[in-house]
């Protein structure tokens, strides 16, 4: 008898540790930097999200397939569909056919940014290795400071951000796009042309 109680002290504390485990998980999930791991206090709100939308977006460096260093600002005057991924997130792999598809109908008019944060990926060349065993033809970059995560505000893959010609950010989309969303934004982008 006295084993039976035992027992069932010992499962109820095991329940109670993995509930409280549990909370604090849901607590912090949002507060992660993915490319360090480090806790951040900064909680996203659907109004901080919209006036993010509001404003230009932030410059930073990157490399294209060919190694030439370019800027996001080197492309202001045309509109910009970036795209943050990384070659083991499930979710942006599921939608890259959806920016292939949107690629090849509006690459003549919007220039469409595959932002592989290298510092993100698993390994060096998992972005790059992923792309070349894809056949992919849209524009991939490499971002190998670590910077434009931190300075957009993301904390999870994909993320899109969507950049009027002006360079001031229209909406942004976290999570996988789906091919109408994607298409309805570039539409967007292209009316404010």
């Amino acid at each position: 008898m006295n084993n039976k109680k035992v027992l069932a002290v010992s499962i109820i504390a095991l329940v109670v540790v993995i509930a409280a485990s549990m909370a604090v998980y849901n607590v912090y999930v949002d507060k992660v930097d993915p490319t360090t791991g480090a806790i951040t206090d900064a909680s996203q709100t659907m109004a901080e999200v919209q006036t993010f939308a509001a404003t230009a977006a932030q410059d930073f460096t990157m490399q294209d397939a060919s190694g030439k260093t370019v800027k996001l600002s080197d492309f202001k005057g045309t509109p910009v569909v970036l795209n943050f991924w990384t070659s083991w997130c499930s979710y942006c792999r599921s939608e890259m056919p959806y920016f292939e598809s949107a690629y090849k109908q509006y690459g003549d008019q919007v220039q469409f940014i595959m932002l592989n944060p290298v510092k993100s990926e698993r390994s060096s060349n998992g972005g790059k290795t992923f792309i070349q065993e894809s056949g992919y033809t849209f524009p991939v970059f490499y971002e190998t400071e670590g910077k434009a995560i931190t300075s957009y505000g993301l904390r999870g893959f994909p993320a899109t951000i969507f950049i009027d010609a002006n360079g001031n950010i229209v909406d942004k989309n976290l999570g996988a796009i789906s091919q109408a969303k994607l298409n309805e934004m570039v539409q967007t982008l292209l009316a404010k042309k």
